[in-house]
């Protein structure tokens, strides 16, 4: 019988290796959860730095990237234990990666974007920021 863990009224799964070998999934989304909740996005303030959109943009990268393994190892999982070929001929690890790959760009994109907007209209175009202003003129 399995060793079932209570805690505050919850049942955890019990305490055992993958059978096989094979990755724990349970395992792999407790960590997944733990890596989203000990990193939490810092607010964007009203009047932003470009850093600010630029910290963003990173966030999201490490999120998608984090997302992105954790659906495909559900999926290559589920490919394991499926008794016909119907998730390896759809090829739905090859999908996670390019919709997560092409989301991923857009949204970088859009921030640096408007992190480089922010810093040439504040500081004229100066890309080092604030303590290089221009000369002359």
């Amino acid at each position: 019988m399995a060793d079932w863990r209570v805690t505050d009224g919850l049942r955890d799964a019990p305490d055992r290796p993958a059978a096989g070998g094979r990755r724990d999934i349970g395992k792999l989304h407790a960590d997944f959860v733990m890596a989203l909740a000990a990193r939490k996005p810092a607010p964007i303030a009203r009047e932003p730095d470009p850093e600010d959109f630029t910290a963003r943009a990173v966030c999201c990268e490490g999120l998608i990237d984090r997302v992105k393994a954790h659906l495909t190892a559900l999926v290559e999982d589920a490919a394991e234990n499926e008794p016909g070929n119907l998730i390896r001929d759809a090829e739905l690890a090859a999908a996670i990666e390019a919709g997560l790959g092409d989301l991923k760009s857009d949204i970088t994109g859009t921030f640096e974007r408007i992190a480089e907007r922010i810093r040439d209209d504040r500081y004229d175009g100066c890309p080092r920021g604030p303590f290089y202003r221009r000369r002359g003129a």
